[in-house]
């Protein structure tokens, strides 16, 4: 435990690994990182998450084969252009062309799945307050997943393409009707190496008492 990296060493260096090597990564590992990510708090802690871990090589190309066309379809229908990018966007959507390309490599695929509704509310047919508890419950595991692969070696990156065919996805799956997948990660033991993520200084994003009130 004494050479387990800390919490913030954690926080601080979780990158989005978006090129993975095949090996597999254990069972016990897999269950280690979902349980870590199932500690989070939930809304009425209803606990209405379920986790899919794709292994299979055929589902696994199923999912790629989506994944790319409608990669391509962005890029072709002129949402991401490099061009007008800098060159760490540029450098990252290289990375995220790489995954695309090569999903089905990746030894695991996690569907993060949710209940559609959050019943105590949805009853009050308040539809948005509704999905602002079900999103609320099930993003907090999903981080918790993050940086559990990050304590273990584990590379992972958060994606949400998924959307565009996720009506295929859970019929290939068998995903209930009544439930939603909130996020697909793919996992894997990293090419790269871990190191620090650059964000914009804290300052910029913090805003005291209303909004537009910052200090320097």
């Amino acid at each position: 435990m004494a050479d387990e990296p800390g919490i913030f060493e954690i926080m601080y260096s979780t990158r989005a690994m978006r090129r993975l090597k095949p090996d597999p990564i254990p069972e016990d590992t897999l269950k280690k990182i979902i349980d870590a990510g199932i500690r989070c708090a939930s809304g009425g802690n209803m606990q209405d998450w379920a986790f899919i871990i794709v292994q299979d090589t055929e589902r696994k190309r199923f999912i790629r084969d989506y994944y790319w066309n409608t990669w391509q379809q962005m890029r072709g229908g002129g949402t991401l252009n490099y061009d007008d990018m800098p060159a760490p966007q540029q450098r990252m959507l290289n990375a995220a062309s790489h995954l695309a390309a090569h999903m089905d490599e990746a030894p695991a695929l996690l569907l993060a799945c949710t209940r559609d509704h959050y019943p105590p509310i949805a009853s009050m047919g308040n539809e948005r307050a509704s999905r602002v508890v079900i999103y609320g419950s099930i993003f907090p595991a999903v981080q918790n997943i993050l940086l559990a692969c990050r304590a273990l070696g584990v590379g992972a990156t958060l994606t949400t393409i998924h959307c565009f065919f996720e009506d295929q996805l859970k019929e290939k799956l068998h995903i209930p009707n009544d439930m939603e997948v909130a996020a697909l990660i793919p996992m894997g033991y990293p090419q790269g190496k871990f190191g620090p993520v650059t964000r914009k200084p804290v300052e910029e994003v913090i805003h005291w008492d209303e909004w537009g009130n910052t200090r320097a």
